[in-house]
């Protein structure tokens, strides 16, 4: 047992080197100056049944400062008042158009559908696509105009800041985006060199050529993750990527409850492992083998391996406290649950692999997606 949690704490030190390094790279675009831009932006969001955010949502696009642009809301077949909401809010405002989709054409998951109907009629050589939930503060996107340019970039994806009410839910939340850190290296987006690849839903900001250069959402129109996937995609195409945090300019409550981020992470967990079976039987063993074990052999009964797991305790303290700092709001004292976050995930993810595996595909936005499709729709755009 001592070897392997010697093998472990070995681990632990490069990656907290490359989380060093790789947060060193991300910036902020908070605290920026704008520059007043002429730039034509198209901001395109799907919203399906988001009635209780999507008027808060347009109104903070709406004022948006020392920039030119154009809000695009695609309802996709919402079936409460989101519909009713955005029309009255078109009726008001000539900076917003609406499109109404009543069907949803085979091969498509709902949101990418959305969002390439949105492109069509886009008339910004920028498009900024983002969701239906998110809160922009007034110069955000002359901000990240601002800094696109002054690093000659292609594409832009920001970090928003993540609200959450409770602790376990805080706790889950910060737990995936500190095993997103180490699985997905978010930060080689900002490396020229390497083709790693980011997309974040709430903040996806890149010129048009861009988007239509890699084939836009019809190359990923089965991705539940298509964010991640379009950003992968673009870096891959040689096109220049940036990632930042806005963690003061944009906000969203990513999940309200603890329950419901349970069924939402059920559309894309397994997806970020490949639909993987072994993959992701790898993933929950290796989180409690690496983030649990060395808590119980505390306990230990042997001083060497005692030490060797505080040793391993630390470093997990240090890396979680480090991804807490840079990409949430969250107070630092949440590290201490580490172990009962990684059961916690455990859990989810297990969740999410039996249901996904009992359906046979999973339920999105009021359609059900077949494993058979998404496997193969993955399967192409990784491919190409």
């Amino acid at each position: 047992m001592f070897w392997l949690l010697f093998i472990l704490s070995i681990f632990w030190v490069i990656i907290l080197l490359d989380f060093i390094r790789g947060f060193r790279s991300i910036e902020s675009i908070d605290d920026i100056t704008p520059d007043h831009s002429r730039e034509l932006v198209s901001v395109i969001l799907a919203a399906k049944d988001e009635k209780a955010s999507i008027q808060q949502t347009i109104e903070s696009l709406l004022h948006q400062k020392q920039i030119q642009f154009e809000i695009i809301a695609v309802n996709d077949r919402s079936s409460d008042s989101t519909g009713a909401i955005l029309q009255k809010l078109a009726d008001k405002y000539n900076q917003l158009t609406l499109i109404h989709i009543e069907n949803l054409p085979e091969g498509w998951l709902g949101k990418t559908y959305a969002l390439s109907q949105g492109v069509k009629i886009s008339s910004g050589n920028y498009l900024l696509f983002t969701d239906a939930d998110i809160h922009f503060s007034p110069c955000i996107i002359s901000k990240a105009i601002s800094y696109m340019k002054a690093e000659k970039a292609d594409h832009l994806t920001a970090a928003p800041n993540l609200k959450a009410h409770s602790i376990s839910l805080k706790g889950l939340i910060s737990f995936f985006l500190f095993g997103f850190g180490y699985l997905k290296r978010p930060w080689t987006a900002n490396n020229k060199k390497n083709k790693g690849g980011m997309g974040i839903g709430a903040f996806q900001l890149m010129t048009k050529e861009c988007y239509q250069s890699v084939g836009g959402h019809d190359r990923i129109r089965l991705r539940p993750d298509d964010d991640l996937a379009l950003g992968i995609r673009i870096k891959k195409k040689g096109y220049s990527q940036r990632l930042v945090t806005a963690l003061k300019s944009l906000a969203v409550e990513w999940y309200p409850s603890l329950s419901s981020a349970l069924r939402g992470f059920e559309k894309n967990a397994f997806a970020g492992l490949n639909y993987s079976i072994l993959m992701a039987l790898l993933a929950m063993s290796g989180v409690i083998i690496s983030q649990v074990l060395p808590f119980l052999l505390l306990f230990s009964s042997v001083p060497k391996v005692q030490m060797i797991s505080a040793a391993n305790i630390i470093l997990l303290f240090y890396l979680y406290a480090l991804t807490t700092k840079h990409l949430t709001t969250y107070s630092r004292w949440i590290i201490v649950g580490l172990p009962f976050f990684a059961l916690l995930f455990v859990y989810m993810l297990g969740r999410a692999l039996i249901l996904t595996w009992v359906r046979g595909g999973i339920m999105w936005r009021g359609s059900r997606y077949s494993l058979k499709e998404l496997k193969q729709n993955f399967k192409d755009t990784e491919e190409d």
